[in-house]
């Protein structure tokens, strides 16, 4: 029976990438070899290519000029259209090494927000809502992301709660926004994509989140720190393991 593995970018990069895969301790090539045998389900989190991508100096002023796209239909015909900003662009690297992670089986999970960028791709690409309909799985990752959000703040409830304090949402505070620095904001938004993935790991079911992330930069804003981590998986098990723990947890060795 296969187990199904949401891979942080962290760590799939790593996997997918021949160059990077190549390790002393062979972790990567290993679980390499377990995707491709169909012992692991492999996914990634939609915000990859998509609010992760933005550089790091343009997070704040990409999300204080993002305009929303909209469209209105009136009995099945298009009568108004607004494409918004838009998605931002990836990289060229990137360009290469996700259709690479395709052809390998990952299928994106995903979180919508209203008004967010999200991934304008054929649905074969997503991940299917194997184990909960589509319904149930979008609650549980709603009650997730409540739960970062609001009770660990952390992931946007932490960006949200060091905006200066206006009216409005994300971008109307951006813009009003005279406390944060470019640096500080680009490490909110990373805390952000962090606490969107876990939350629709959640709600997939999927059964293991692999990542390198020990929150060594982030501190105690990191849903990966081990207290806000700690308090996430008494409430909403989201099995976070490394590398090496997935490989030991999957029951065969790292050479």
């Amino acid at each position: 029976m296969s187990t199904s593995v949401t891979f942080d970018s962290n760590v799939w990069e790593n996997i997918v990438d021949e160059n990077k895969r190549n390790t002393p301790d062979q972790i990567c090539i290993k679980l390499y070899e377990l995707i491709k045998n169909g012992s692991i389900t492999p996914y990634f989190f939609e915000g990859l290519a998509t609010i992760e991508v933005i550089g790091r100096r343009d997070r704040k002023e990409y999300v204080s000029n993002y305009k929303a796209g909209f469209s209105m239909s009136i009995d099945g015909e298009e009568v108004a259209l607004h494409p918004g900003s838009g998605g931002p662009v990836i990289s060229d690297y990137l360009k290469i090494l996700v259709p690479r992670a395709l052809e390998l089986g990952f299928r994106f999970i995903k979180l919508r927000r209203i008004g967010a960028p999200s991934l304008d791709i054929p649905e074969r690409h997503f991940a299917p809502d194997a184990k909960y309909c589509m319904k149930e799985r979008q609650a549980r990752t709603s009650q997730c992301m409540r739960f970062i959000e609001d009770v660990l703040k952390a992931g946007r409830g932490q960006l949200m709660s060091e905006l200066d304090p206006t009216d409005g949402g994300l971008v109307h505070r951006t813009q009003n926004d005279g406390s944060l620095t470019t640096k500080k904001y680009s490490e909110l938004v990373s805390e952000w994509s962090d606490g969107d993935a876990l939350a629709a790991h959640y709600g997939y079911g999927i059964d293991f989140f692999c990542t390198n992330d020990r929150a060594s930069g982030a501190g105690s804003s990191s849903i990966f720190y081990p207290t806000n981590l700690q308090k996430l998986e008494q409430r909403y098990p989201v099995n976070v393991v490394s590398p090496e723990r997935l490989v030991l947890a999957l029951g065969v060795t790292s050479a």
